[in-house]
């Protein structure tokens, strides 16, 4: 039976009351928890897939891997409960395994010379953002969930505010408080920046 097929069942959450609930089913490796948290991340796993150019059939195995993944990082400790649901968490790995798939489709050989129609300033342009997205990802990285996670939702992948609660992917369960909780983390985001700038002298 197609993974698809399985989540499509009536109800695999209502077992679980709260993300406490359904953390405490993922801790004890139990197959509703299981299904139920794929069944939240299932959308992002297909949104992934076609955002990033994989085949049709490629949403399953992200979400699979994925969940092999989190349920790893729940096992040795490496992801701990902070009340937001699970589903965040897994999205955000599904997310890195569907961009790792797409790097690893990208032919060996392919490299900067393939590309010499791009002049220069091109080529120093494109460094530049990636440098920038990087520095980013390391702000971010400081300031863990769930900022991270709200303002990656809508300033990186582009979510609705209206969309993120719906699928419940945040612990803000209104688009009210979701926008409070983001434009705080856009504070800290910049107050985080700006230390950097400071430190190096930028």
């Amino acid at each position: 039976m197609r993974i698809t097929e399985w989540l499509a069942s009536p109800g695999p959450c209502r077992r679980f009351g709260d993300n406490g609930q359904l953390f405490e089913g993922l801790k004890r490796l139990d197959n509703s928890a299981i299904l139920c948290v794929q069944a939240k991340a299932l959308p992002m796993a297909h949104k992934f897939a076609r955002q990033y150019g994989l085949e049709a059939n490629a949403a399953e195995e992200v979400l699979n891997q994925g969940t092999l993944i989190f349920l790893r990082k729940i096992q040795d400790g490496s992801y701990q409960f902070q009340g937001h649901a699970p589903s965040t968490y897994l999205v955000e790995i599904i997310r890195r395994v569907a961009l790792m798939q797409t790097r690893n489709l990208k032919k060996p050989h392919e490299t900067i010379d393939n590309h010499h129609d791009l002049h220069d300033q091109d080529v120093e342009a494109a460094q530049r953002r990636q440098e920038s997205a990087e520095l980013v990802r390391q702000f971010l990285g400081q300031m863990g969930d769930p900022c991270e996670t709200v303002i990656r939702l809508h300033h990186i992948d582009g979510y609705t505010d209206d969309e993120v609660v719906r699928q419940g992917w945040t612990r803000y369960t209104t688009t009210d408080s979701l926008k409070i909780k983001r434009s705080d983390c856009m504070k800290k985001l910049i107050q985080i920046a700006q230390k950097w700038r400071s430190t190096n002298n930028i």
